[in-house]
């Protein structure tokens, strides 16, 4: 089944609607059908232009979850080394 370009154009001002709303309830919908359409490509022929902004949003994805990341393992370790942590629940309240 092919989408149709009216099909893509509609899809994309759902898009944009939804991104320049801040229509944050919607945001998994639309990042879920925008996935669907990219896992489906083998390869897709881009602008310089749209690669350079979407290798630069790439990094960006990556730098927060790489900071996310580390705040989750910081967060974790102090709570490994908190007495709390190490009291024997058997040791009651």
């Amino acid at each position: 089944m092919k989408l149709t370009q009216k099909e893509l154009s509609h899809l994309v001002f759902l898009s944009e609607v939804v991104l320049t709303g801040k229509k944050k309830s919607l945001m998994d919908e639309t990042l879920q059908c925008l996935l669907y359409i990219v896992k489906s490509l083998e390869e897709v022929e881009l602008p310089d232009t749209v690669i350079h902004q979407i290798e630069s949003l790439t990094a960006l994805i990556e730098s927060d979850l790489r900071d996310e990341n580390e705040r989750i393992q910081e967060i974790r370790s102090h709570l490994d080394w908190s007495p709390r942590a190490r009291r024997n629940p058997s040791d009651g309240l």
